[in-house]
């Protein structure tokens, strides 16, 4: 009988340690092919090859952010088209889903998102439309913008638009004694 518990216990810690690691692996991986943080990347229009995303829907445009805010807190602003489904989401270094806004929660026609750790001082703010100010559960994480296409004759103007992203590391303020 003692196998069998030292089986039981054994495989009860290879679950919670796949379960804690295997998604946090598959996000520094995907990080590290994106190459350097705190810079928008924007994908070409997917079609049958792409693979970079899970199954990508060829009417979506999608642009990323991988983000690190080891040097200080991460502006993210945006163009946001009323005309079509436009998203920004937000995760984690384990691959969670800690925010999400669309373009019908979003009042202006630009978004600006202040990504910051808790504790960390913010830096001063530029006037936008909407903004956000988001803290973050991990220092690295990925902002992931993704644009429907509603017609292919308005691709180029869509495709404009998203080009209009940006994502920069911004200096805080200092920290108050």
């Amino acid at each position: 009988m003692p196998w069998l518990a030292a089986t039981l216990a054994v495989a009860a810690l290879v679950h919670l340690a796949t379960l804690y690691a295997l998604p946090r692996r598959i996000m520094a991986r995907t990080l590290a092919r994106m190459g350097p943080p705190n810079t928008m990347r924007f994908a070409k229009r997917p079609d049958e090859t792409s693979r970079g995303v899970v199954r990508p829907s060829p009417d979506i445009l999608y642009s990323a952010c991988p983000f690190d805010l080891s040097k200080g807190p991460l502006k993210l602003t945006a163009r946001v088209p009323h005309s079509t489904y436009w998203s920004v989401s937000a995760f984690d270094a384990a691959t969670n889903n800690f925010f999400v806004r669309n373009d019908q929660q979003t009042a202006g026609d630009s978004i600006e998102i202040l990504a910051v750790r808790p504790g960390m001082a913010l830096p001063p703010l530029d006037t936008a439309t909407d903004r956000v100010i988001l803290f973050a559960p991990t220092t690295k994480g990925l902002f992931l913008i993704r644009m429907v296409i509603d017609d292919d004759k308005n691709l180029p103007a869509l495709d404009a638009l998203r080009r209009q992203a940006a994502c920069e590391t911004v200096a805080s303020l200092p920290t108050p004694h």
